[in-house]
This record gives C-alpha cells, sequence and structure tokens, in this order.
C-alpha cells in the first residue's frame, strides 16, 4: 500500500498545482539577485544578457576555470551560463571538492548512510554519457549529472537548483496531461519497467497523465545505476536539491521531492538506495577554497556556515 507522499499518488500537473505560486516568487528572486551579482562585475557579464556569463571561465569560481575541462561541450546545457544553471553550480562546487580532496569523504559523510568506501580515490566524472547499450536508448542516450564509481558503491547523482521538479521527459506538453507520448520514450522499454517494478507507478493509460513524465529523471538515474552497477557494488540514486525551492522543500500538500522520492524508494527490498542532501547542508562539508567560497555566497547565495 503507498502512502499520501508516494509518487503513484501524484501527477505532473497536480505537482505543478501546488508549487506554481510560491515558484514563481523563488524564481524571480533568483533572477533579480544573478542580475545584481552581474551588475556588480560587468566584466564577468555576456554583453547581451543580464544574468549569463560571458564564457564558462567566468561563469565558474576565480581561478577554477580550467574545470570547464570536466564538462564535455556536446553535454553542455542550452543555458549553462545562465546564473541560475544548476550544471555549473555543481561543476564548481563538487569540482573544486572533488580536486582538493579526491576521496570524497565529503560527499560520503553528505549523502549517507551509504557503504564504506572501499577506495582512497572513487572515479568521478560530470556527465557521463552512457553507451546506448546500456538502456536500450537510441537516438539520444542519458547523461549522469556527477557518476562516481567506487568497490563499494556506484552513485548517479542528479544536481539540481532552480529547475521545476526532477525533471520531466521532452514529449511535449501533452505528455503530463493526457499521455501523448513521443514513440522514442514508448520504446524505452527499460524506463517503463523500472517505473512499475521499482518506483510502483501505475500503468500510463491515453487521455490520463503519464506517470513517467514527471518522474522521467529520477526514473532514468535509477535505471542507469542498476544497469551500471556492478555485483558486488550498491546502486544509488542521489540528489542534490536547494532547499529554497518549493519543487524541492515541499509547498501544500506536496512535501517535495526529496520526501516523495523515500516515500517511494525506501522500501525494505527496494534494488537501489535513494540518498539526498540540499545545498545549504553540503556545502558545510566542502573542501572549499577561499575564492569558491566568495562564489558560492557573492553569486548563488550559499553560505558554508552550519
Amino acid at each position: 500500500m503507498t502512502t499520501p507522499l508516494h509518487l503513484a499518488n501524484w501527477s505532473g500537473p497536480a505537482v505543478v498545482e501546488q508549487c506554481r505560486f510560491a515558484y514563481h516568487a523563488y524564481r524571480d528572486a533568483k533572477t533579480r539577485s544573478y542580475q545584481a551579482y552581474f551588475a556588480g562585475k560587468p566584466g564577468l557579464r555576456a554583453e547581451d544578457h543580464a544574468y549569463k556569463a560571458r564564457d564558462i571561465g567566468a561563469a565558474l569560481p576565480e581561478g577554477w576555470s580550467r574545470l570547464a575541462e570536466l564538462l564535455p561541450k556536446s553535454e553542455r546545457h542550452l543555458h549553462h551560463l545562465s546564473g541560475n544553471s544548476s550544471q555549473v553550480l555543481a561543476l564548481g562546487l563538487l569540482g573544486v571538492a572533488a580536486e582538493r580532496e579526491p576521496s570524497l569523504r565529503w560527499l560520503w559523510d553528505g549523502l549517507g548512510p551509504l557503504p564504506p568506501p572501499k577506495s582512497v580515490r572513487p572515479d568521478w566524472q560530470f556527465e557521463r554519457k552512457l553507451a546506448r547499450e546500456v538502456l536500450g536508448e537510441q537516438p539520444r542516450q542519458t547523461s549522469i549529472d556527477l557518476l562516481v564509481d567506487d568497490p563499494a558503491a556506484l552513485l548517479c547523482i542528479e544536481c539540481k537548483w532552480t529547475e521545476t521538479g526532477i525533471g520531466a521527459c521532452s514529449c511535449g506538453k501533452n505528455a503530463a496531461t493526457i499521455a501523448d507520448c513521443g514513440k522514442t520514450v514508448l520504446a524505452r522499454d527499460r524506463y517503463w519497467q523500472v517505473a512499475s517494478e521499482v518506483f510502483h507507478l501505475p500503468e500510463r493509460r491515453p487521455g490520463e497523465p503519464c506517470p513517467l513524465s514527471f518522474t522521467y529523471q529520477a526514473v532514468r538515474n535509477v535505471a542507469a545505476a542498476l544497469a551500471l552497477a556492478r555485483p558486488d557494488q550498491e546502486p544509488v540514486f542521489g540528489l542534490i536539491y536547494d532547499a529554497e525551492n518549493p519543487y524541492f522543500s515541499g509547498c501544500g500538500a506536496w512535501r517535495g521531492w526529496p520526501a516523495a522520492l523515500h516515500a517511494t524508494l525506501d522500501a525494505v527490498d527496494a534494488p537501489v538506495r535513494f540518498v539526498a542532501i540540499s545545498w545549504q547542508e553540503l556545502l558545510p562539508l566542502l573542501p572549499l577554497d577561499s575564492a569558491t567560497v566568495t562564489w558560492a555566497s557573492e553569486k548563488h547565495g550559499l553560505s558554508q556556515s552550519a
């Protein structure tokens, strides 16, 4: 039996209805903050946009432009230079932390409980694009925001900031409301299998809200973790989010994505472990230099003060 928080009891339109007004106020405040940041640092701002960096080096913490090499150009989001970009926020904070403390002990401490790491330097990669055969994806494949590979655990981590939720499909606006799904998504059997057997979501019914549309990126991350983990590794789906974003902190009857995912994936016999932490909680644990601490505070309003 599912609880009221379980994703089986929700749909994309229902979540939007709960969060719509609070999110608009939140996003407006974020945008004004980034406009003010770039107004105070005109040398970093793009000439044609009020809250976009001129290039990826200007978007990152001072002295860390080399981190751009960790983000393949083919996998950079369309708006990755925007102040609101979760991709560059993650690259700046997690990239610096991983370079300064390669053991990733800070990540284990933040996302725990996790199996104790067995490697002194776990492998990690931003925007790891999966091979087509991993999830049977054609023509476009899943990219994991941050993939961490330790002999004890395989972590697929989704990094969010100002997004309207966990990430929906690209089938169009009718997919969420009447399950008008694209042929490409319908053909991805592994997605639907994980949605049914792991998330215990209801079956897709044309004319009704699609259960996969609004849970899309969560399902893909879980499917990827299960497919990539070796027999001796624990598959883990991790989420890092903004505690101020109504879609994640909760609004009205919607308690937020972390709570909903825990209610959905925390069964005793679940084949994957779900862990989550906000940027606000994680930041004090990160081994950052002073330039990155300043960047996090001045640009993103994030403080290392616990």
